[in-house]
């Protein structure tokens, strides 16, 4: 996906930042509603019932992740 869309895109639950995956999934992450939004042949699907629910060790990873970039993120 195109850097310059990741960085206008937000959760559509909180309206907060997303992360991009830093696994092979291909999908965008909200940290704070734990949220991981696939990318289907390069376009978001940002629709909350079709987000993924990510596991205790995701969200301890992608929160960690959005720390470190910014405190602001949390």
């Amino acid at each position: 996906m195109p850097a310059k869309l990741s960085d206008i895109l937000v959760c559509p639950v909180c309206k907060g930042p997303l992360l991009q995956s830093s696994s092979e999934r291909r999908e965008l992450i909200c940290p704070r509603c734990r949220l991981a939004f696939e990318i289907r042949s390069g376009i978001p699907a940002m629709i909350r019932s079709e987000a993924r629910e990510l596991t205790e060790s995701e969200a301890e990873h992608y929160c960690a992740a959005a720390e470190k970039l910014s405190p602001a993120r949390r």
